[in-house]
């Protein structure tokens, strides 16, 4: 079946949002189609930044179990309590480098990166927590420690989805997205790049900054 390389996204399923995360959370319709594409009913879902919960959400929808890793424990907490209503889901609070998971047991992975630069829980003083890593090549460090923990513990042929955005930072572009790609590519095949376009108000200005209405999704298998 021929996939197209792009997608515009709507808004979210009512029935499954989460409205205290608003504009923090990912759309459950976003990642449903692709659940049910990469998997099958029963398999495990494993998210290593699982933030609120979402992809387990999604998970749960289609029949599948999710286990996802949330390093800040609070926002755990919070993904626990949404969580209550989907059966067959688990959140871990711990670091995303070390998955409490059986090797080759996750049959796919799905994920949105902590962004490098973002200003959430820079304060953190768990070594853990991606966003208060304040130097790049710290931060892709971190993320080839996660990338390749995630890999030992997905089953030969499992397939990953790792959603992230190239990002501007101040005054400064950075190739989050290509770069991330690249440290994938040690410990997963490469397979393609989608994107999911979103509608996003534009102004004018600069000729060299955009709106960032989109965002790549990296397919790798194993």
């Amino acid at each position: 079946m021929a996939v197209a390389s792009w997608l515009v996204m709507g808004a979210d399923d009512p029935e499954h949002g989460f409205p205290e995360a608003a504009g923090q959370a990912g759309l459950v319709s976003q990642l449903r189609p692709l659940i049910v594409e990469l998997s099958k009913p029963g398999d495990l879902v494993f998210d290593p930044f699982a933030g609120w919960g979402t992809t387990l959400v999604a998970a749960s929808v289609e029949g599948r179990r999710g286990f996802g890793i949330e390093v800040n424990p609070d926002r755990a907490d919070e993904a626990r309590r949404w969580l209550k209503a989907y059966p067959g889901q688990e959140i871990f609070t711990g670091d995303a480098r070390k998955p409490p998971l059986e090797p080759g047991s996750v049959d796919l992975v799905m994920c949105d990166l902590p962004y490098f630069g973002t200003n959430l829980d820079t304060d953190a003083t768990d070594e853990g927590q991606f966003y208060a890593l304040r130097e790049y090549d710290d931060y892709l460090a971190a993320l080839d420690e996660a990338f390749a923990a995630v890999a030992n513990v997905m089953r030969p042929g499992a397939h990953a989805v790792i959603a992230v955005q190239n990002r501007r930072i101040a005054d400064r572009f950075v190739p989050l997205a290509w770069d991330a790609a690249r440290v994938l590519g040690r410990h997963l095949t490469l397979g393609d790049e989608r994107v999911h376009l979103y509608n996003r108000r534009t102004s004018d200005g600069d000729p060299m900054r955009t709106n960032r209405s989109h965002e790549y999704l990296l397919m790798a298998s194993k």
